[in-house]
C-alpha cells in the first residue's frame, strides 16, 4: 500500500474511526508510523497498522482536506442500510465493502462514498456487524431488537429533555410518565446523598440538560425538586442521609397494639405505690414521660425519696418487633419541627408513659436521704405508680419560687436534697458546666420561634440531681452484684491553672477543653466529671435502648437472681449504640442549627438590607485562620476574621450579612466602633 504525502486516509484511533491527511508517509523501518492532520493544528503520529482505509484522494492543504471531510460526513449522516440489508440477510459469508457500497450506491462509488459509507458502518451497526473478512448482514430478530432499544432510548431521552425543559421553568409535565418519575427519583436521591448517590452520574446528565452550567449540582438538583413542591424547602436531609425512617413497620405497630397492660401490672412481685403523690417534671410538650419523682417526710430532716422509672421492659418483649426496630433504631431522635421515637408512639406516649392519672409499671429506687443529700438507705423494686401531675421545668420553677401550691412542698424538699448532693458531688471534685439551651419552636405560620433557657433553673437542676443518683445507685446494684453493665466513667479533670472567669461562653469553653471523654467499660470505675463511684445510663428506656437493656438487666436479676445479659452481649449493645448515639446527637445539632440559622435570616429580612448587630465572645483568635466565636446571647458558634490584637475572651460587634441555609453557614462580620450593642430581641426561658 502506497501512500503519497497529502492523499486522505481513514484511521482508527482510541475515539473510533478518523479522516485525515497524511503529512508524512509510513517510514520504512521496523515499527512504521505515519503522520496525518485529523482537523486544523492537530497532527497525529499512528503506527502504519492504524489505517484502515486509502482514498487516493490528494489535496494541497487543510482547506481541502475540511472539505472533503465535510463531504465524507454528510453523506455518511445520510446513509440508509435498510434496503441493501433486506438483499444481503441471510448471507452465507461477510459481505465485502465494495459489494455493500455498489448496492448502495449502484454502481462504482466515489472515494467519498467509499468513505462515507465505512464511517456509516463503524458508528451504525443495525443492520450489519464488522467481521475480520467483511460485514455481516444481522438476523432480523437481532436487528428488530436492536430496533426497539434505539426507540426506547430516543423515547427515553425525548422525556428526560421534557421532565427537564420542565423544571428548568419550576413545573412539572401535564402527565409523568413512570419513566419520568424514575428520573425524579434519582433526582432526589441526588439532591439528598450527593455524589455518594449511586446515580449521581445519571442525575448530573440530567441537570446538564437544563443549561445550567457551574456551581453545585447538588443544590441545583434540590432547588429544582423544592420549586415544584417535590422536597420540602425545609426538607430534614440529615435524616433521609442517615436511613431513619420515621414510620415503624406494621409488625411492630401491631405488636405495641396488642400489649395488655393490666396483665403487666398485676405480676405478684410488683409492688402498689399508686399511694405516693409521684409527679413528672419535663419540657412542654413531652409526650414519653419515662421518670417521676415522688418524695415522703419519715424523720426530722429525713425523707422517703423515690425515683420511678418507666418499666418499659415489661412491654416490649425481648427479640420480638419492637425490641428488634428499637434495637436499630437505637435512640429517640428530638429536632425543632419533628419527633422521631424509638418506640412507637403508642408505646413510648401512651401505655409506657407515667402519665397522670394512670396506672403504670415502673421500676422504682426508694432513697432514704437526708435534706444535706446524705444517703442513709436504698433499694430497687418493681411497681405500679401513679402519677398525681405533669408539669413543665417552668411550672415546677414557678412553684419552687412561688412558695405557695399543690406542688411547692414537694419540689422545694427535692430541690434541698438536690442541692446537698450536688455538693457533695463537688466535694469529690465533680464539674458543673451550665451550657445554655436553644429552644427553637417553629409556629403554625412557619416562622422560627427562639428562646435561650438556663439548665441551672432549681427545677431542672433538682431533676438532673436525681437522675445523677439513680444511675450511680443503679450502677452500684450491678457492681455489687456481679451484673455485667455499661459502666461509663471519666477521668477526673485538671483543672490547675484554669483562670477564674466569670460565667459565659468563654469559661464553658476553656472548661470543656480539660473534660477528658468518657469511656464505656463492663468494669466499674469512677466518673471524675460527675463526681461519683460508678455510673450507667438506665432512667430513659422510652428513649434510648441502651437504657431498655440496663432496665432487663436489673429488672431479671431482681424477679430471678440471675442475669439476662452477659458481659460481652451488653458491651456489644451498649458500644454500638454509643457510636449510633453520637451519630443522632450530630444531626439533632444539624437540625438545630439549620432552624437557628433560618431565624436568622428572618432577622436580616426584617432589617432591610442592613444585617443585624450581635454582640460575640472571642473563644479563640490565632494566625493564620479564622477566629473561633460565640454570639453572646445564644449558644452558637461560628468562625469569622478578626484583627491579631482582639484577645481571647473579648466581646465585639459582629453585623449578620447573610445566612447560606445549604451550606448550614452565617456570615457574621467583625464591625470594629459599632458602640452599645442592642441585643436582638428574643425569649428568655
Amino acid at each position: 500500500m502506497t501512500i503519497q504525502t497529502g492523499e486522505m486516509i481513514v484511521v482508527r484511533g482510541k475515539g473510533g474511526l478518523a479522516v485525515g491527511r497524511c503529512l508524512t508517509p509510513p517510514d520504512q523501518g521496523p515499527n512504521p508510523r505515519v503522520k496525518i492532520g485529523v482537523s486544523r493544528g492537530r497532527d497525529r503520529t499512528l503506527p502504519r497498522d492504524r489505517i484502515v482505509e486509502t482514498t487516493g484522494v490528494v489535496v494541497s492543504g487543510d482547506t481541502e482536506a475540511d472539505s472533503f471531510v465535510r463531504q465524507c460526513e454528510a453523506l455518511a449522516s445520510r446513509i440508509d442500510l435498510s434496503d441493501v440489508w433486506e438483499v444481503a440477510v441471510g448471507a452465507a459469508a461477510p459481505i465485502g465493502l465494495d459489494d455493500i457500497a455498489e448496492l448502495y450506491w449502484n454502481g462504482t462509488p466515489s472515494p467519498s462514498q467509499r468513505v462515507a459509507l465505512l464511517l456509516h458502518l463503524e458508528r451504525d451497526p443495525l443492520h450489519f456487524s464488522r467481521e475480520a473478512e467483511g460485514f455481516s448482514p444481522r438476523p432480523p430478530e437481532q436487528v428488530a431488537e436492536m430496533s426497539e432499544r434505539r426507540r426506547r432510548k430516543a423515547e427515553n431521552a425525548r422525556q428526560t429533555d421534557a421532565l427537564m425543559d420542565a423544571l428548568s421553568r419550576s413545573l412539572l409535565p401535564a402527565a409523568i410518565s413512570p419513566y419520568q418519575r424514575d428520573l425524579l427519583d434519582h433526582l432526589r436521591g441526588y439532591a439528598v446523598h450527593g455524589d455518594s448517590y449511586t446515580r449521581a452520574t445519571a442525575a448530573r446528565e440530567m441537570l446538564a440538560r437544563t443549561g445550567r452550567r457551574g456551581g453545585d449540582p447538588q443544590r441545583a438538583a434540590f432547588d429544582l425538586l423544592t420549586a415544584v413542591d417535590l422536597l420540602d424547602p425545609d426538607e430534614p436531609l440529615e435524616l433521609e442521609r442517615a436511613g431513619i425512617a420515621e414510620k415503624f413497620p406494621a409488625v411492630v405497630i401491631a405488636e405495641a397494639a396488642s400489649i395488655d397492660l393490666d396483665a403487666a401490672l398485676a405480676r405478684s412481685s410488683r409492688e402498689d405505690l399508686t399511694s405516693l403523690a409521684a409527679l413528672t417534671i419535663d419540657d412542654a410538650g413531652t409526650e414519653d414521660r419515662d421518670d417521676a419523682l415522688s418524695v415522703e417526710r419519715i424523720g426530722d430532716g429525713t425523707y422517703r425519696l423515690g425515683i420511678h422509672i418507666a418499666d418499659a421492659a415489661a412491654l416490649v418483649p425481648s427479640g420480638g418487633a419492637m425490641d428488634g426496630e428499637a434495637d436499630r433504631r437505637i435512640a429517640s431522635l428530638y429536632t425543632p419541627d419533628r419527633r422521631v421515637p424509638m418506640l412507637p408512639p403508642e408505646v413510648s406516649g401512651g401505655v409506657g408513659s407515667l402519665l397522670a392519672g394512670e396506672r403504670r409499671g415502673a421500676l422504682s429506687l426508694i432513697v432514704e436521704v437526708t435534706d444535706e443529700g446524705e444517703v442513709k438507705a436504698w433499694r430497687i423494686l418493681p411497681s405500679v405508680v401513679r402519677s398525681r401531675g405533669a408539669l413543665t421545668y417552668d411550672e415546677a420553677d414557678e412553684a419552687i419560687r412561688d412558695g405557695n401550691g399543690p406542688w411547692n412542698g414537694a419540689l422545694t424538699v427535692m430541690h434541698s436534697i438536690a442541692d446537698g448532693l450536688k455538693r457533695k458531688r463537688q466535694e469529690k471534685n465533680a464539674v458543673t458546666v451550665d451550657s445554655p439551651e436553644m429552644r427553637i419552636t417553629i409556629a403554625d405560620s412557619g416562622e422560627v420561634e427562639v428562646s435561650v433557657a438556663a439548665r441551672s433553673t432549681p427545677a431542672r437542676s433538682t431533676v438532673m440531681e436525681l437522675m445523677i443518683l439513680c444511675n450511680s445507685l443503679l450502677a452500684r446494684y450491678c457492681r455489687q452484684n456481679g451484673l455485667p453493665a455499661a459502666y461509663r466513667s471519666q477521668t477526673p479533670p485538671d483543672l490547675t491553672g484554669l483562670p477564674d472567669l466569670p460565667d459565659g461562653p468563654f469559661k464553658r469553653f476553656h472548661l470543656f477543653r480539660r473534660l477528658q471523654p468518657a469511656s464505656l467499660s463492663t468494669v466499674p470505675d469512677s466518673h471524675g466529671g460527675l463526681g461519683v463511684e460508678e455510673y450507667i445510663q438506665a432512667t430513659s428506656p422510652l428513649r434510648r435502648y441502651p437504657d431498655l437493656v440496663m432496665q432487663r438487666q436489673i429488672s431479671r436479676h431482681l424477679r430471678t437472681g440471675e442475669a439476662r445479659y452477659s458481659a460481652e452481649e451488653v458491651a456489644s449493645v451498649c458500644h454500638r449504640a454509643d457510636v449510633q448515639i453520637r451519630e443522632l446527637s450530630g444531626i439533632e445539632n444539624e437540625r438545630r442549627r439549620y432552624w437557628f440559622l433560618k431565624y436568622l435570616r428572618e432577622q436580616v429580612g426584617a432589617s432591610d438590607g442592613e444585617g443585624p448587630l450581635f454582640p460575640s465572645v472571642v473563644l479563640e483568635n490565632r494566625p493564620g485562620r479564622p477566629a473561633l466565636m460565640e454570639l453572646s446571647d445564644y449558644p452558637f458558634r461560628f468562625r469569622s476574621r478578626l484583627p491579631l490584637d482582639v484577645q481571647d475572651g473579648e466581646t465585639v460587634a459582629t453585623r449578620l450579612k447573610g445566612v447560606d441555609l445549604w451550606r448550614r453557614v452565617a456570615r457574621l462580620i467583625h464591625e470594629p466602633g459599632a458602640g452599645s450593642l442592642p441585643s436582638p430581641a428574643r425569649g428568655e426561658g
